[in-house]
């Protein structure tokens, strides 16, 4: 080898390894100020594991250019044993497989949680996928009303979402559920960093599938692009395979027209 390649290698090899010493020492944070939208932390206490307690629920609704028009926050109470079905939204804001997912509980007295997993944004800041490889962002879970999560994608900005019913059993409902909350609670105590590869909107969920690989779902471009995770989660037979995917996914679309402040939002959009 000639000696100006050793002294590329040497200085690129040098450089990755820079490169991890700094990310290693890099340390998340709840110390703000954050987006208005993503200001407060929800926080989550159970005595039983069966009645769930949250506070800060967001409950917030937007003018037409999707600035805040109401911001409030709520406190809500979820018993785990009414959990009926649980929801996968995929919502699509560019082409390409570009998209966020997120899950929505529902439960039989007529209540849903919607938990979007988000990169944590400080004011005047937007998200890098590039930036989101370097530990730049803190992780949130955010908390909210369908209202709140699905109504701003799907009748503020317009974007195509999707939402899927989950063929899960009342077993496999039950620790999503219990899973999710021990997040929201363990980011509380805790803070973590959003990763655009390791730890995104989609390996939020599928590090709760016990039979799910880190290292081999990053070979997988269904994992990578949340716009093909509807394809993935069809494949683990977690959604309904009765009909083409691209049929499913017109039937599942989400009617953006519907406005998040009628009565009956979360039935009318299904």
């Amino acid at each position: 080898m000639k000696r100006w390649t050793r002294w590329v290698v040497w200085g690129l090899t040098g450089s990755v390894v820079l490169l991890l010493v700094l990310l290693g020492l890099r340390q998340p944070s709840h110390q703000g100020p954050w987006l208005e939208a993503q200001a407060r932390l929800p926080e989550v206490t159970t005595a039983d594991g069966r009645i769930y307690q949250v506070q800060h629920l967001r409950d917030f609704r937007y003018d037409d250019s999707g600035a805040i028009r109401a911001a409030q926050y709520r406190e809500a109470d979820y018993d785990l044993s009414l959990l009926q079905q649980v929801w996968l939204g995929v919502s699509h804001f560019a082409g390409m497989g570009l998209a966020h997912a997120f899950v929505s509980f529902e439960f039989s007295d007529g209540q849903y949680l919607a938990i979007s997993f988000e990169a944590r944004l400080r004011p005047g800041e937007s998200y890098s996928p590039v930036r989101g490889l370097l530990n730049q962002y803190p992780k949130i879970l955010v908390l909210g009303t369908e209202e709140d999560i699905i109504g701003l994608r799907s009748h503020v900005r317009g974007e195509r979402v999707l939402l899927y019913p989950l063929q899960l059993d009342a077993e496999q409902q039950a620790y999503l559920f219990r899973g999710l909350m021990d997040d929201v609670s363990d980011i509380f105590a805790k803070p973590r960093f959003y990763n655009t590869l390791l730890d995104n909107c989609v390996t939020s969920l599928l590090r709760h599938d016990p039979e799910h690989s880190a290292w081999r779902g990053l070979l997988d471009y269904r994992v990578l692009l949340p716009g093909f995770g509807d394809a993935f989660a069809q494949q683990k037979g977690w959604i309904s395979d009765k009909l083409p995917l691209e049929q499913l996914r017109e039937q599942v679309r989400v009617d953006g027209r519907i406005d998040p402040d009628v009565p009956n939002y979360s039935a009318l959009i299904r």
